[in-house]
């Protein structure tokens, strides 16, 4: 074969091989370029989740804490304003209290004898003893003392049992303007060994009937609950 042929059948196979190596590297370059645009994608994709999930994250803690500061702050009003209905309610009793300290004071009326030989009665009646100790404040002994004959004949005419009464001249109750615990009237009745005592004074009346009309009084001041369902009519 002449040099000529031999040079140029090398020149074909030359450019042959540059054009597959070119060809080559071009598919490589693409098939670089789409697998990094791939993974870019990807990348990018997944910080999308991650932003996403971080702010439905944070967004869920917002919601929270505000869920959370609302319940707080309709507490606190409603605490407020159960303190009000409180010291309203405080605020009747004390009124009550002195109503009754100021009528239960008075031991030279007719209505105050009444009313504690009625106490007397229904004391003995609770008691139901043969022997009884009747207590009541020092202002209000001479009056008590009495009465014990009256309310020991009632006693027997109403239920046919006899009864032994004395008055306690050492213990007295408070007096109305006793700093700890004043007492607005009544009595008081002890078995003579103190084991079982009937409260019948003014405040323990008082506690009573708060404790039944309570309900009453609170319709009264503030009306009815709009969230109560059941409302009792014999109230």
């Amino acid at each position: 074969m002449e040099p000529q042929a031999v040079t140029k059948q090398i020149n074909q196979m030359v450019a042959f091989i540059k054009q597959e190596a070119q060809e080559k590297a071009h598919e490589i370059l693409i098939k670089a370029e789409e697998e990094f645009n791939i993974e870019k994608l990807r990348l990018v994709e997944q910080e999308k989740i991650k932003i996403r999930n971080e702010y439905e994250r944070k967004h869920k803690q917002v919601e929270i804490q505000s869920r959370i500061s609302f319940s707080n702050e309709v507490n606190s009003a409603r605490l407020k304003v159960l303190q009000a209905r409180d010291d309203v309610l405080n605020e009747v009793k004390k009124v009550v209290m002195q109503q009754l300290q100021t009528r239960g004071g008075d031991s030279s009326n007719a209505a105050s004898k009444e009313l504690l030989l009625k106490l007397i009665l229904q004391s003995l009646y609770q008691l139901m003893e043969p022997t009884a100790v009747v207590r009541c404040r020092k202002c209000d002994s001479t009056l008590v003392g009495g009465l014990i004959k009256d309310a020991v004949s009632q006693y027997k005419q109403n239920t046919g049992k006899e009864v032994t009464l004395t008055l306690d001249t050492v213990n007295h109750l408070p007096p109305k303007d006793d700093p700890h615990e004043p007492c607005a009237g009544g009595v008081k009745l002890f078995t003579p060994d103190g084991k079982i005592a009937v409260d019948n004074t003014l405040n323990a009346r008082l506690q009573v009937v708060l404790a039944q009309k309570l309900p009453d009084v609170k319709i009264m001041l503030f009306g009815r609950s709009t969230q109560r369902k059941h409302i009792d009519t014999d109230i």
